[in-house]
């Protein structure tokens, strides 16, 4: 294959000018001009796609994407927006047009200048090739792209919306005009060129087969040079060893740990950072298939049958909140805590599926198999369901089986955990309203309520905080009564790291690249500091 020839020439010219392979073994120092970070090692966690803006798999992927394509805006640690690409942006007193005066001076990684027209052409393509954005981007809400001068664009949206900065402008990478417009597939496009951005890193190398990724700084980036010269994503068996070892820089964990798993690192060199969740686990049910749960008492009894106190307790160990039947986690700035719930109770599950005439008719349960923690929920979820008569039937996926079963509408209930749920709250539009053209892991497939439908095209456009805020209150009650979705629980989150190695760990307030809740955001790596556009020294 031809990628693989690739990487087999990048190597060969990284043998020939002296340097070391990428390999777990050994550090490659680069000669920074100041004091940076030479070697930064971190978990990969799999293989999570080629880090082209096509071909990446959901956040970890987004992530190795966005070191080397950016995009208008960014966020700091700060959780506010900052220039990126561009250094301003206004809205029109029309509601949908927004200007980006584009930063002047920044390159692509082969030499060509950035311009307005790259910009202007990157919405185009994500327009003609529906389907191939990141899906956190929405970039179906740009009605047109437009450039205004050599250094504005303007972006006409279809509508009024919004969250457009942190949920469009800020998540949808920018890609270069001279090399993708003769670009039929993008998805499947990985020649050399693919991974040209503007980023701060290029992608050096990566492996399919052992999960592992390459960057190395760009010393051409428009912010001067990254304060981390190299970042390497390596396979680990497991993390606490591997951090104690000196293996790896960092790791990061959702829930499921304990006071005395991170005991070894609460002295120096290390520390450990914590933040709440907004990342959880949910039973999705999927309407569009006919089986029981069309009845919404099925769904309840379900709900009533599953003891997700015992999983906040039994496989997240207390680390985390139990789900809310809003969806939106109690970190979320527009988590309603006034919610009905449905508490664990074998005997009125039972009830209401004998009065929903439930007749014994199994339903398919889908999950990715391979983590201990999965195999638990799924335990505890089985155990309940049998325990009040409900026939169920397991369907075992790897995850990327599972997601493509979540896009196809394959499955009847679909186990699926994901982050992006501190972000701001039109996920639940995305995630619910019957018009949404999302599909996959976070859709929830056949749901329709015209009460809730009114109100998720209402929030669009309301710039009161408060009416907005009610809107959305509103909206998770009705999801709380109608239950398409029964969330199992959010993890809190934490990092444990080296600080002899790199320092400069945060997590972003609402996440990153349009909600991310990962503590991988580039802008730390690039600057060594929490806030700001200057580099550390």
């Amino acid at each position: 294959m031809f990628k693989s020839l690739f990487f087999r020439v990048v190597l060969a010219v990284v043998l020939l000018a002296g340097l070391a392979p990428f390999s777990t073994a050994q550090h490659i120092a680069a000669t920074p001009s100041i004091e940076h970070v030479e070697v930064l090692r971190l978990p990969s966690g799999g293989y999570w796609g080629h880090p082209s803006p096509f071909g990446f798999n959901r956040g970890p992927g987004y992530m190795r994407a966005s070191l080397v394509f950016d995009t208008l805006v960014w966020r700091d640690a700060s959780g506010e927006t900052i220039p990126w690409l561009a250094t301003d942006w206004s809205l029109a007193d029309d509601g949908i047009t927004w200007t980006f005066t584009l930063r002047e001076g920044v390159q692509w990684q082969d030499g060509e200048p950035f311009t307005a027209d790259d910009v202007v052409f990157s919405i185009e393509y994500y327009l003609d090739n529906p389907g191939t954005a990141w899906f956190m981007s929405q970039v179906d809400q740009i009605a047109s792209a437009t450039k205004v001068s050599d250094t504005q664009v303007a972006l006409t949206l279809k509508q009024p919306f919004a969250p457009f900065i942190q949920t469009t402008a800020e998540s949808l990478l920018i890609f270069p005009q001279h090399i993708w417009e003769n670009v039929d597939d993008p998805k499947t496009y990985t020649k050399p060129d693919a991974f040209i951005g503007t980023g701060a890193y290029r992608m050096i190398e990566y492996s399919e087969a052992e999960g592992t990724y390459l960057f190395e700084a760009n010393p051409d980036f428009f912010l001067g040079e990254p304060y981390v010269q190299r970042i390497e994503f390596v396979p680990t068996s497991d993390n606490f060893l591997a951090l104690i070892n000196g293996d790896i820089a960092a790791f990061d964990k959702f829930g499921g740990v304990t006071d005395e798993m991170l005991e070894p690192f609460q002295s120096d060199p290390f520390e450990v950072r914590t933040a709440p969740g907004e990342w959880g686990m949910f039973l999705f049910f999927n309407l569009e298939q006919d089986t029981p749960l069309q009845d919404v008492r099925v769904r309840q009894a379900l709900a009533h049958a599953v003891d997700r106190q015992a999983m906040l307790e039994r496989i997240l160990y207390g680390f985390g909140d139990v789900g809310s039947m809003g969806f939106l986690p109690p970190a979320n700035p527009f988590y309603n805590p006034d919610l009905i719930d449905y508490v664990y109770d074998p005997a009125q599950a039972q009830a209401l599926l004998a009065e929903a005439g439930y007749n014994g008719t199994p339903i398919k349960l889908f999950y990715a198999a391979g983590d201990t923690e999965t195999a638990r929920v799924i335990e505890i979820i089985t155990n309940g369901l049998e325990a009040i008569g409900l026939e169920i039937e397991r369907v075992s996926l790897d995850q990327t089986s599972l997601d493509a079963a979540a896009v196809e509408g394959s499955y009847e209930i679909g186990v699926f955990g994901f982050g992006g749920l501190g972000g701001d709250p039109d996920q639940l539009r995305r995630s619910f309203a019957s018009q949404s053209q999302t599909r996959g892991f976070s859709r929830a497939l056949g749901y329709n309520n015209p009460d809730f439908d009114a109100l998720a095209g209402a929030q669009l456009s309301l710039t009161d905080p408060t009416a907005r805020r009610d809107a959305i209150f509103e909206m998770q009650s009705i999801l709380a009564e109608d239950l398409p979705v029964l969330p199992l629980y959010y993890t809190a989150r934490v990092v444990v790291f080296n600080a002899d190695v790199f320092d400069n760990w945060y997590y972003t307030p609402g996440g990153w690249g349009g909600g991310i809740p990962m503590p991988y955001n580039k802008h730390q790596f690039i600057v060594g500091l929490p806030t700001g556009l200057e580099i550390r020294e």
